[in-house]
């Protein structure tokens, strides 16, 4: 019989965060984003007078605030784990923090490419 000791919730809800918050962050800043730019560039945006760039910073602000949060919960992780205060017994939240770590600093790359290219287009252009 396989007896599996439980993982506090806490350090169970930080690896997923550590894994998944930089890409899913990512994700929402590219969807929203696109559907930002339709919506301004569309002839129905254009009567509206959506702020582009306002709402477009504020997407970019909070998917890499969220990012950075996802990094940063991955790297505390990753020390909780080498100064033994998370029983690693298998090494899975080792393997979690430290895949987090990787994939946390590609994405934050990409959501700072993404945004600061945005933010430096002026205007629709069609």
């Amino acid at each position: 019989m396989v007896t599996l000791a439980r993982m506090p919730r806490l350090t169970h809800a930080l690896q997923w965060y550590a894994l998944l918050g930089a890409p899913l962050a990512w994700t929402a800043q590219l969807v929203l984003g696109f559907g930002l730019s339709e919506a301004a560039c569309g002839p129905a945006g254009q009567r509206w007078g959506i702020a582009l760039d306002a709402w477009e910073g504020l997407v970019f602000a909070l998917a890499a605030a969220l990012a950075a949060g996802g990094w940063a919960a991955a790297a505390a992780l990753h020390r909780a784990v080498g100064r033994g205060e998370v029983t690693d017994a298998n090494g899975r939240v080792r393997f979690i923090s430290t895949t987090g770590l990787a994939t946390g600093a590609i994405f934050l790359a990409l959501i700072l490419y993404t945004g600061t290219g945005v933010l430096s287009v002026e205007g629709c252009r069609r």
